[in-house]
């Protein structure tokens, strides 16, 4: 029951941040670009407000516990970028991630939403991202895959949660 509890009250804060989010300001923005540029930078900037904001809040907390790894930074701003595909807002996401979690039917949409991590993988690779990005964006969230450092995945996790 904690377990539910903990992750209930995770939700409701990421429910709560999303709606108030803004545009990333200019230290933000720089931020990203100095981690990542190109069709990796594209995805990420055609991300919603809310979801570039999460992005670089757990960036800065990966870059804080391995501020040498770009990699890790770079997995950190792209990890969700497979919900730009689903196009629904924060009420549709939290009813995807209830119906989800109790085996209900969703609608098309929702059910992209949900898939986020796997359709983003593969617009990573298609954009020539890291091993890491890929990696993180389909498999969180999850243990590490065979081949990716359980240290770096944790932090990863770790920053995400």
């Amino acid at each position: 029951m904690t377990g539910s509890l903990n992750q209930a009250g995770h939700l409701v804060g990421r429910f709560f941040g999303h709606l108030r989010a803004e545009p990333l300001g200019p230290e933000d923005q720089a931020f990203v670009h100095d981690h990542i540029d190109g069709d990796c930078a594209g995805l990420f900037w055609s991300q919603s407000f809310p979801d570039q904001r999460h992005a670089v809040d757990v960036a800065r907390r990966v870059s804080t516990v391995l501020p040498d790894d770009s990699g890790a930074v770079e997995a950190a701003l792209l990890h969700d970028v497979g919900k730009v595909q689903a196009s629904i807002g924060a009420v549709s996401r939290s009813i995807a991630t209830v119906l989800d979690s109790v085996g209900m039917p969703m609608t098309t949409r929702m059910r992209s939403y949900r898939d986020h991590g796997r359709r983003g993988a593969v617009a990573l690779e298609e954009a020539g991202c890291g091993p890491l990005a890929v990696a993180f964006a389909r498999y969180h969230p999850g243990p590490a895959p065979a081949g990716m450092d359980p240290t770096r995945w944790k932090v990863l996790m770790d920053a995400d949660g």
